[in-house]
Parts: structure tokens; C-alpha cells; sequence
């Protein structure tokens, strides 16, 4: 089978890195294709690790998976096949550290008035109504809980993602933990209208759900033993 690997960018580009030895390690059986092809890349250009290749049979089509066998593929004598550089890549442990830790001390931020936040008024000098106190505790327990979830928890079946998709991953979560705490903190915020009972009624909820979300992660996780997506 004769094979060319087209560069896939701004501007596509033929590329040969492979010697005669490199098309028949493509040609084994096992290990998959894909781990085969990222790691004749790597070898060629260290900058090219496994997890930011991706090897396609089209410009724009899906990544070829692992366990697929170069004899298998719907290609005649003649294969093109096309390999893209991913970018820099994060594994999604990291990620996940780094979503959930921004909104635990951004809220603490907001939760302690600093004053470069709500000025220096005479009226912000209150003390904290108790609902307060309980929302940063319910708050700092959800993320404390996501934090012991992903260390202890998740299992993922991708290694990695974009290191360039955690800046906006972050925005989402670090901006809607500010968004969230300046108002729940606002040295003028105003109890619930209904009271305690209203208090009660909503910390019932939030236990439930946070119970319910941790048996979905824990049942989720169970389906991925010994490392199966």
C-alpha cells in the first residue's frame, strides 16, 4: 500500500517523515493505528507528542481511533491520510483542578467585602445575615466536593484537551462564582421573604441534588473500569 501524509493547516503541505521501516510498523497488528502513527511522529519531531495528533482520512473529518487497522480502512492501494497537530494539551485532571479551585477563593474574595469591591461606605460595615454564612459554606462544599470527585472519582476517556479551551472553560466558571458572590455578599443584601422556612426548604434541595450528583459521577465512573470509555 503506498501512503502520503498530508500536513493538515492554514496552508496544506505533503509531508514525508517516514522511512521503509516506519510503513510497516503502520502496517502491524497491535499496538493500534493511532498510538503507531503518533509515536513515528513524536520520534520525528518531539514537540509532536501522542496527545496533540490527530490522524484523519479526510482535512476535516473525525480522528481515526486507536483500535482501527490500517488493512481495515475504506482506502484502496493508494492512502492519504491526514495528520493535524492539535495544539499544546492539558490533561483533564488538571482541567478539571483548575475549573473548580478559581470559584472556591473567588468567592472568598467577595465573601470578606474587600473594599476595593464594595468601597469603603459607612452602611457596609453590617454584620453578615446567617444565610449568608450558609451560602458560602454550601458553596465552598459543592466545590470542595468536585475537587475530591476529580482526584478521587473521574475517569476519563480522552487524556487530555486544548491547553487554549481552559481560558474559556475558566470564564464560564470563575466569572459565574464572581457574578454569583457579589450579590449573594453585597453588604445590602436582603434575607429571603419567606424566612427560615424558605432557608430550610432551599438547603434540603441543595442536598438532594448534590447528593444525586455525586451518585451520577460514582455510577459513571464505575462504567469506565479498567480504563474503557
Amino acid at each position: 500500500m503506498d501512503i502520503t501524509f498530508t500536513y493538515v493547516s492554514n496552508r496544506q503541505h505533503d509531508i514525508v517523515l517516514m522511512d521503509l521501516s516506519s510503513w510497516c510498523y503502520l502496517l502491524g497488528g497491535n499496538p493500534g493505528l493511532e498510538d503507531k502513527a503518533a509515536a513515528v511522529f513524536s520520534r520525528e519531531d518531539p514537540q509532536w507528542y501522542p496527545a496533540r495528533q490527530s490522524i484523519r482520512l479526510e482535512p476535516k473529518g473525525k480522528s481515526l481511533r486507536d483500535e482501527e487497522s490500517l488493512q481495515l480502512l475504506p482506502v484502496g492501494t493508494t492512502a492519504t491520510l491526514y495528520f493535524k497537530d492539535l495544539g499544546p494539551q492539558i490533561g483533564w485532571t488538571m482541567v478539571f483542578l483548575i475549573e473548580y479551585t478559581g470559584p472556591l477563593f473567588i468567592y472568598f474574595v467577595f465573601y470578606f467585602r474587600m473594599p476595593f469591591i464594595y468601597g469603603l461606605d459607612d452602611r457596609f460595615t453590617t454584620s453578615r445575615h446567617p444565610v449568608v454564612n450558609l451560602a458560602c459554606i454550601c458553596h465552598s462544599f459543592h466545590y470542595i466536593k468536585r475537587l475530591i470527585e476529580t482526584i478521587f472519582v473521574h475517569r476519563f476517556s480522552h487524556g487530555t484537551m486544548p491547553l487554549r479551551s481552559i481560558v474559556k472553560n475558566c470564564f464560564y466558571y470563575w466569572g459565574f462564582a464572581a457574578w454569583l458572590a457579589y450579590y449573594i455578599n453585597h453588604p445590602l443584601y436582603t434575607p429571603p421573604s419567606y424566612g427560615q422556612k424558605q432557608v430550610n426548604i432551599a438547603l434540603i434541595m441543595f442536598l438532594t441534588c448534590e447528593a444525586g450528583n455525586f451518585s451520577i459521577h460514582l455510577a459513571l465512573s464505575n462504567l469506565r473500569r479498567g480504563g474503557k470509555s
